[in-house]
């Protein structure tokens, strides 16, 4: 059997010619503990709410405050955690694939998935799934 650094290299080549699909677990990755989360990030919708909130209280006083923190919870709510969550996606996917000990890593904190594009039988989820053994089923010698 191949080393796990082919293996791992076999995931690079297949998922840039999208014939595996590396799935990302939003929720376990933007976490404190997980090294794709970013913290300036997910806070800076907060507290730019805030210092706008702050603003519209001091030039147009409480009314438009009122309206400012209502148009800030529904763009935090949908626009910026889509955008905030693109974002980590394509930083974990990229961080997972630029090496085998950052892909082992965010594996074994559950954060990923393969699985083959039309396939759904073939799902492998972390921390449990084999995804050496996977890689080794499914996407066979690279040439």
């Amino acid at each position: 059997m191949a080393s796990r650094a082919a293996l791992h290299e076999r995931i690079v080549a297949a998922e840039g010619l999208r014939a595996v699909e590396v799935g990302i677990d939003l929720r376990r990755l933007n976490e404190p503990d997980s090294p794709v989360f970013n913290r300036a990030e997910n806070t800076a919708p907060f507290f730019g709410a805030v210092g706008a909130v702050f603003a519209a209280l001091y030039l147009g006083g409480w009314v438009w405050a009122l309206a400012v923190a209502g148009t800030a919870l529904i763009l935090m709510a949908t626009g910026l955690q889509y955008l905030l969550m693109l974002r980590l996606r394509r930083r974990a996917l990229a961080y997972a694939l630029s090496n085998l000990e950052r892909w082992q890593r965010l594996w074994d904190m559950g954060g990923l998935t393969l699985r083959l594009p039309s396939r759904n039988d073939t799902l492998t989820d972390s921390p449990d799934g084999d995804w050496a053994g996977f890689v080794a089923r499914h996407l066979g010698r690279q040439r």
